[in-house]
């Protein structure tokens, strides 16, 4: 990454075969903004919405253990005999 002066910014930012991304603009010394290319925005997001996934994902596996560990859990012939009185319950109504 490359720090540069506004005036920079707008000298090499003129051209679009130039500017790479990855640029903070400073004023007085201190970063005020930071510039990056459109490719380099969109990779972000794709990454911070696979983080996201990820953390839905892991949240879901630990809400299941805490449910498991509490005795909240059925066997599978359990779900279907619950499914099948479900469905011969409503063909009543």
């Amino acid at each position: 990454m490359t720090t540069i002066s506004q005036k920079s910014a707008r000298e090499m930012l003129g051209t679009p075969e130039q500017f790479r991304g990855g640029v903070y603009v400073t004023k007085n010394g201190v970063a005020e903004l930071f510039i990056q290319t459109a490719e380099e925005r969109e990779e972000e997001l794709i990454e911070r919405h696979q983080q996201q996934q990820v953390n839905a994902m892991l949240k879901l596996v630990s809400l299941s253990q805490h449910d498991y560990e509490q005795g909240h859990h059925n066997s599978a012939r359990d779900l279907l005999a619950r499914r099948r009185a479900h469905k011969l319950n409503n063909r009543e109504l």
